[in-house]
């Protein structure tokens, strides 16, 4: 079974403060009175007092004093770094045991559920490109893909044509060195986890 992983984020994109002082108080208690952390009472009771601090300067925000604004942000940079120590160590103690590292307050990031095929990629367009001889290829973009891959082929499509796979994380492309008055048909999928690839409809293209 894969090892859960502590969070160890708690930057203001993740908690509002008061979430923060209520996370590191349930923090702190819990890992107090959590056998398998007993090693962990000083880092445990410098989180309760500095949580303490942090929710007085969040009750004196009230007045919106700047220097009081000050010092509520140092006082949850200290807070986080805490924090931050404590999960990492929890993670050690715990071995990603998850219910042993919810138990100590804190979360564990999830594990993402498979994509699988990624959707046909649409509005496949070919135009001339900035040189002669090449093509700028664009399409939409298609969720969850790390990448994608273009296939081009001298059209018509016989069995001496010339095939060509090219990749790229954008969704755009110019190819370059083509044949001039050459059409090519061209197809785009997106490609993900899964080994799989759903091919856009081809479309023909002539080389300037």
């Amino acid at each position: 079974m894969a090892k859960a992983k502590v969070i160890v984020d708690f930057s203001a994109n993740r908690y509002s403060d008061l979430e923060l002082k209520n996370t590191a108080e349930t923090i702190g208690e819990n890992l107090l009175h959590t056998p398998q952390f007993q090693g962990m009472t000083e880092i445990a009771n410098n989180i309760r007092i500095q949580a303490a601090d942090f929710g007085t300067w969040l009750i004196q925000m009230r007045d919106g004093n700047k220097q009081v604004t000050l010092s509520k942000n140092q006082s949850r940079a200290l807070l986080e770094g805490l924090l931050s120590t404590a999960a990492v160590k929890v993670q050690d103690i715990s071995n990603g045991d998850e219910k042993l590292i919810l138990d100590a307050g804190f979360e564990v990031k999830r594990k993402p559920a498979p994509v699988g095929l990624l959707e046909r990629p649409a509005n496949v367009v070919a135009n001339p490109g900035p040189r002669r001889g090449s093509l700028e290829i664009s399409w939409d973009v298609v969720p969850n893909a790390r990448l994608y891959e273009l296939e081009i082929i001298e059209s018509p499509v016989t069995d001496k044509s010339v095939r060509q796979r090219l990749s790229t994380t954008k969704h755009k492309m110019i190819i370059d060195d083509l044949i001039r008055g050459q059409a090519y048909s061209i197809a785009v999928a997106g490609a993900g986890s899964d080994p799989g690839r759903v091919w856009s409809d081809a479309i023909i293209s002539y080389v300037m």
